[in-house]
This record gives C-alpha cells, structure tokens and sequence, in this order.
C-alpha cells in the first residue's frame, strides 16, 4: 500500500517557496520609515557664507553681528544643551565622519554617496545618519520631516556645535534626496536575500517522495518546469508592488491599489505551486480487487465491482475563476499598471482544458484522472492500463467527450 503520508512532502515543499518570496521579497524591500542626519556646523564659515554674492542691507547686518549673536539667532530656541562628559566622543566622532575622516570615525560608514559628491573638504561638512532610535529624539522635539535642533557641549573649553535634522522617507513620491546608505536605508535586504535564497535550496533540495515500481505517476520533468514557471511569475508579481512603490510599507500605505492588483495577479502562480504539489504527490496503483489513488489529501480505494462505467471527459476552468482574471484584467487596465500580464494571464485560463477520465462508482461518486495537458501532451503516462483493466472486467467505457468544470487537485 502506498504510504500517503510520505508525499506530504510536496505540499511541504511549495509551502515553503510561497514563504520564501513573500519574507523575502518584504524583506528586502523594506525602507526605514525615518532617520535623523546629524552634521558638524563651524558657523564662523556658515556667517561668511551668508556675506557672499550681491550685498544687501541684510548681509551687511550678519556681518556685522558679533560671531555670538550670529550663533543665538540661528539656533534659537532651538540650542540644546549637553554634557560634554556624556556627549564628547559622540561630537569627536561625528566631526571626523563629517568632515571626511571617515577610517578614525566610529560612524564613517554612516555618509551617503550623495553627501559623499557634494562634498569638498575644508569647505563644507558632509551629514551622518543614525536610526531614529540611537538617539533621544523626543527629548530633542524631532517628530516631524525637516525639525531640525543644532546640540552644543563644550570641548577643551570652546562650544562646538551640531545640526540635527529628522527626514520622513515614507513617501516615496517626496523622499529627500540625501538617502542614507544602503546598510542604513535598507537594514533588511541583506536577511531578506538570506530567507529568499535559503528556502528556494531547501524547497529544491528536499527529498522527493518516491513512487513504487507499477505506480501510475505525473511526468517530473512537467512538474519541475510548472515549479519553476510558478515560482518566477509569483515572485515577479509579489516583488513589483513593493519596487514600484520603493518600500514593502509604502506598497500597502501609498498606492494600495497597485499592490492588490499585482496579488490578485500572484495568487494564480500560488495556485499553481499549490496544484503542482498535488500532481507531485499524485500516485495511482492498479491492485487485483481496484484502483488506489493517493495524493498529499489522503488515500482512496476505488475497487472494481463498485465502479459503473469509465469516461473520457474535458476539464475546463469554473466561470466564477474566469470572471476573477477579467476582473483583474480590467483592474490593471485602469491602474494603468500590468495590463499585458492581467490580459496573458486571462487568454491562458479562457483557453486552458485538460483531457481525462471519469471514472463513476455506484454511489455516485466520480473519480477524474486528467493525463493531458492543455497542449494535449500526455503527462500521466500509463493511463491507458487503467481503461483496459475496467474493460477487462466488462466495465463500460465512453469515448464521447464530455466538458466539467473544476480544477484537477480537486476532481
């Protein structure tokens, strides 16, 4: 008797890719929701800046402001105050890091490229990124995108100063254009191709339940292309939202949408894996009394004296699953995003039906053995033992093709 349980393991093996690429792809498609950019301010070169170009009656008053009172009219309010106890090596690190220092700096990795272009050594500093939860930012009244506080402590007797700034990066329409560096702005991508890679081998590397000698089985090679096909195409659809809205968040805040669109695009492709789990645990055994039939839902005996007549049959798609392409077919038309995928995806299934058998018992129970694709290639070869056994034993048999609906892990 085939051991039904062991072919679970097909079931097992798509779950797995479908977990791999949506953790994965979510994963590495995250975008830190906020940073906060902190950057050395000399603001005796900030006063002569101001005094450059065209003089005005406003440039003529910076310049002639005391360096003090130039400092107290820029800060404001908004001049925190800190322990140099506390804060000095933070201040020492970050001068370096700002200033291009970057090997003597604990935070010189912590620039981004853009900075890294604007920038011109004694000229201008450049502006280093932290989480917003490595620093106090409440207590720094940094909320909202552009707050920006300038943080003073005294070293070696002089006050030194930096400016704090919070940037909103959640719009992907509005995001700054100083982008931290890819550690910082997209802290998950690295685990994210981990988890996607990582469950792709082991999804393929798993043991393969094993048919016995006589069994009646699905073509491999078949299985293992409509493995690959599937896992592409839902990979695709799954990664599409989430890179054209720039972030994972941003695909369900922004243009939600677009990503209901592209999943309702997906899930055929996680049907598939789903159905090419079936067809791979698939296992038919001609035993003296019947039929067996097992598969990852479990195991049927289906013995001769029960079993009326035999059929040939045409499986096509339920109305209610064609309607559901045409409504993502116009879905994507109107978002303006997928319209040649919705509208392959929708001549496919209008198109697609698979030659089988129907083999009814006297209960009125029916068993469907589909053994062509839509292509009308034979991918269960054997199948005709079948069809000479019932006939052997004076089962009738039909070879008028009749059309059922369904979908062939469930009939």
């Amino acid at each position: 008797m085939v051991d039904y349980k062991s072919t679970k393991i097909e079931l097992y093996r798509r779950i797995i890719l479908v977990l791999a690429v949506i953790i994965g792809v979510g994963m590495i498609g995250y975008v830190v929701p906020a940073m906060v950019t902190v950057e050395w301010v000399d603001f005796t070169k900030e006063q002569a800046k101001e005094l450059k170009g065209f003089a005005t009656s406003e440039k003529d008053r910076i310049g002639a402001l005391p360096l003090e009172d130039y400092i107290k009219e820029q800060t404001g309010a908004s001049l925190i105050q800190l322990d140099s106890a506390q804060w000095g090596g933070f201040f020492n690190d970050v001068f370096l890091a700002s200033s291009g220092q970057y090997a003597n700096s604990n935070y010189g990795t912590r620039v981004g490229d853009k900075e890294k272009e604007l920038f011109t050594p004694g000229k201008n500093y450049m502006k280093v990124f932290f989480k917003t939860d490595e620093l106090p930012i409440k207590a720094w009244q940094l909320q909202k995108h552009q707050d920006t506080v300038y943080l003073s402590t005294q070293i070696n007797g002089k006050n030194q100063y930096l400016r704090a700034i919070y940037w909103d990066y959640s719009n992907p329409t509005d995001r700054p254009y100083n982008l931290p560096p890819t550690k910082l702005m997209n802290p998950l991508r690295t685990p994210g191709f981990i988890i996607l890679i990582l469950g792709i081998v082991i999804a393929f590397v798993l043991p393969r339940s094993k048919s016995e000698i006589g069994d009646i089985v699905y073509q491999q090679g078949s299985i293992l292309a409509g493995d690959i096909l599937g896992l592409i195409l839902f990979g695709a659809f799954v990664a599409l939202p989430v890179f054209i809205n720039e972030g994972t968040v941003q695909a369900f805040m922004h243009w939600p949408i677009v990503t209901i669109v592209f999943a309702a695009m997906a899930a055929p492709f996680a049907f598939l894996l789903y159905t090419n789990g079936w067809h791979a645990s698939y296992r038919l055994r001609l035993i003296p009394n019947g039929l067996m039939r097992s598969t990852f839902r479990g195991m049927q005996l289906y013995t001769y004296q029960d079993i009326v007549s035999v059929e040939k049959v045409l499986l096509v798609y339920p109305k209610w699953f064609l309607h559901t392409f045409k409504i993502v077919f116009w879905f994507s038309v109107l978002s303006g995003k997928g319209s040649v995928g919705g509208a392959g995806q929708l001549l496919l299934a209008e198109s697609a039906s698979y030659a089988g058998l129907e083999i009814k018992n006297k209960d009125g129970q029916s068993i469907y053995i589909w053994y062509s694709d839509q292509m009308g290639r034979v991918i269960l070869p054997g199948y005709e033992r079948i069809i000479d056994a019932c006939q052997d034993r004076g089962i009738g048999y039909n070879d008028e093709i009749r059309i059922v609906r369904g979908f062939m892990y469930y009939k």
